[in-house]
């Protein structure tokens, strides 16, 4: 089953999101501590009134790198020159100088590539892209310093148009080009992943004849067939043609009959469904050596749920799974948006299509997760990671601490939390994540962060903060239910 028209830009359907979710329930939240099935509270259970986080800052994981948030768009927005006359560029910038550019989802495949000006055919059903059109969306990237992994139509095999479309895309974007996608989740019309790479080498020969060096992603696989991810991988270990492993995450449904809830969204369901997810990408990465991406992702597949995937619960999500899987490894997590020059979908960073666009819930959880800086995870021990999530990153000069409480306001209250820090440090700096609308959780409108909120062509001010004391090693810090603090200690 497929998408509806309207949302044909986007992921396609998953109704068996939480029926895997449910499968994989036993699975440890790396982020947060050991998850056992007796202690984990539900989301929207009583305040966990106070509670001790003990952070060990010479234990330290995996790297958080700028940029880790990008955007996923459909490449019939490329087709339509949908961001062309939009301010874009300056959401990008607001991010950071660097993040990708994801171009692909559904239309990645029901659009039709020509240099020559050739008439599309029938099953062009997202548009045609032209040089032209791939440098209006140069032209924002460039100016921004993000790079760009675009996608190539599989669906409807053409490995000679394919190679080039690539050469041209080297042409027009340099540097800024990160990687050519051979086609977008291919389990829809391939019967099993051998038929699918077959396919793929051809791909992958004819664009390497053409564009020699550039890189190459892959399988991009449906969220819930991560069996992909292994197969694939069996399959180009020895010599991988992949520069990059790409997968697809989105642990709510709004496929069919399917419903998303804010409580599904923040429950530990998804957090475990994300880990299964990020685990099986990374599992594939490692037999080739190469690293692991979620090139599309987004809270609620289907173009999302309205009262979820555009209420704040989007970003105490966004905040609390982008570092969750990049604490497991994870380089880059790509949001799908649904902008077109009809509106915007429910889930959609931004909104709408053309003119001047708005900053959704779903962005100011984007923007939290690069106002954490860069650094390695911090191991940490943490009782209570059903409801508040925490992460801990250092750069050897400072730790940033991050919570998230995940609680509905509406019937909790705030936690008190303990830092033990592991170490010696002046003072600390809290910017919060909240909104002041009496909505809480199904909030669309109050959000700021760090008091501030973002404004016209993606104007951000600087972020206001309030200090934290140390008392020898420890911090005590109060996190309103349905909030997030960033505290940064020096």
């Amino acid at each position: 089953m497929k998408p509806s028209l309207s949302t044909r830009h986007f992921g396609r359907t998953r109704i068996a999101t939480f029926a895997v979710a449910a499968a994989v329930a036993g699975a440890t939240l790396i982020g947060s501590g050991p998850v056992h099935a007796a202690t984990v509270a539900p989301a929207d259970s009583a305040s966990a009134g106070s509670l001790s986080i003990t952070v060990h800052p010479d234990e330290l994981g995996k790297q958080l790198n700028a940029g880790f948030v990008g955007f996923s768009f459909g490449a019939g927005t490329v087709a339509t020159d949908s961001y062309a006359s939009t301010d874009l560029g300056g959401y990008l910038k607001t991010l950071g100088d660097t993040g990708v550019v994801r171009v692909g989802g559904n239309s990645g495949d029901t659009t039709f590539w020509t240099s020559t000006g050739e008439t599309a055919p029938s099953w062009a059903t997202g548009g045609t892209i032209t040089p032209d059109k791939l440098q209006h969306l140069a032209t924002i990237v460039q100016d921004a310093g993000w790079k760009v992994i675009l996608a190539v139509n599989l669906e409807h095999p053409d490995a000679a148009r394919a190679a080039d479309e690539a050469k041209y895309a080297r042409q027009i974007f340099g540097d800024s080009l990160q990687a050519i996608e051979i086609g977008n989740e291919p389990n829809f019309y391939y019967s099993d992943v051998s038929a699918y790479y077959t396919d793929f080498e051809s791909y992958v020969a004819a664009i390497e004849k053409a564009v020699p060096g550039v890189g190459i992603t892959g399988p991009d696989a449906e969220t819930n067939h991560s069996s992909w991810l292994g197969g694939f991988a069996a399959l180009d270990a020895g010599n991988p043609d992949v520069s990059e492993i790409s997968d697809h995450t989105y642990p709510a449904s709004a496929c069919g009959t399917s419903t998303a809830t804010i409580p599904q969204l923040l429950g530990t369901g998804s957090t475990q469904y994300e880990t299964a997810n990020a685990q099986a990408a990374l599992t594939a990465a490692a037999q080739l050596g190469v690293p692991a991406a979620m090139t599309e992702t987004n809270s609620v597949v289907c173009a999302g749920t309205p009262g979820v995937s555009d209420a704040f619960a989007s970003a105490l999500w966004a905040l609390d799974y982008s570092l969750l899987i990049a604490q497991q490894g994870i380089v880059n997590a790509d949001f799908m948006d649904g902008t077109n020059a009809a509106g915007c979908d429910p889930y959609s960073p931004l909104c709408p299509g053309t003119g001047d666009l708005t900053a959704k819930p779903l962005y100011y959880g984007m923007l939290a997760t690069e106002l954490v800086g860069t650094g390695r995870f911090a191991t940490l021990d943490n009782p209570d990671p059903a409801d508040v999530r925490a992460y801990a990153v250092s750069d050897g000069q400072h730790l940033t601490v991050v919570l998230d409480n995940v609680q509905d306001p509406a019937s909790n209250g705030a936690s008190t939390v303990t830092l033990n820090l592991g170490g010696d440090f002046a003072a600390g700096q809290l910017t919060a994540l909240t909104t002041s609308s009496s909505a809480g959780l199904a909030a669309t409108s109050g959000i700021t962060l760090g008091g501030q909120q973002v404004g016209p062509h993606g104007a951000f001010p600087t972020p206001q903060s309030t200090p934290v004391s140390v008392d020898g090693r420890t911090a005590k810090v109060t996190v309103p239910a349905g909030s997030a603090a960033i505290i940064r200690f020096s």
